[in-house]
């Protein structure tokens, strides 16, 4: 599957680099809902090149991270001054990442003649992955589940020019993917496999600045 998805995205490399214009990189902050996890901040890193006035080609990078802490109050005290103070214990710790890469193909178009706000939308497919890590300080258990999968995104949004060569922008994106892991044949002979949705809304704001990138 990996070696399937590799060749296509080697040619589709190989012919935006030849083709491509200017270079642009933006930057992004978010806030990600997905399935098998509470919601979270998300920061993402765009880069590519343009086809032409209206539509680019770009890689993106987004990385999520969301923890969960079991804090317990074990004893209070009362020191000399009379300030309360509280012994606190961590008996749990969970932190979920997600990092997907995708290749993506963006569109923008202003919103009238010498305009300075704009529409855009885009549509990326890649490979995503998660990584789930469990620290149990009580029963001493301490491991980190590795999750991986095929997935798409797309993204709607406006944005406004804020220099010659800088735009801001809002966007509203849909990530769906379902990550697998532990894929192996059974006693009776059954495929089975543990997967985690990853599947959810989100937005992402940022800035875009063209002429700089690879």
């Amino acid at each position: 599957m990996k070696k399937a998805l590799l060749l296509p995205l080697m040619l589709i490399l190989f012919i935006s680099f030849g083709f491509g214009k200017a270079p642009y990189t933006e930057f992004k902050v978010g806030y990600f809902d997905p399935e098998a996890s509470d919601a979270g901040y998300l920061f993402g890193l765009n880069m590519g090149r343009m086809i032409d006035e209206s539509l680019s080609w770009s890689f993106e990078f987004n990385y999520f991270q969301r923890t969960y802490k079991r804090v317990t109050t074990i004893d209070e005290l009362r020191l000399p001054s009379g300030s309360a103070v509280e012994e606190k214990a961590l008996e749990l710790e969970y932190t979920t990442r997600i990092i997907p890469v995708l290749l993506k193909l963006n569109w923008e178009h202003p919103l009238g003649y010498q305009s300075p706000f704009y529409l855009r939308a885009s549509g990326g497919l890649g490979w995503q992955m998660v990584w789930d890590k469990e620290n149990n300080f009580v029963t001493g258990e301490h491991q980190t589940r590795f999750f991986h999968g095929f997935g798409w995104q797309a993204a709607a949004g406006v944005g406004i020019g804020i220099s010659s060569s800088a735009n801001f922008f809002v966007d509203l994106f849909y990530n769906s993917s379902t990550a697998k892991r532990n894929q192996e044949t059974n006693s009776v002979g059954l495929p089975t496999w543990e997967e985690m949705n990853i599947s959810g809304f989100g937005i992402k704001i940022g800035v875009s600045i063209v002429g700089f990138g690879w």
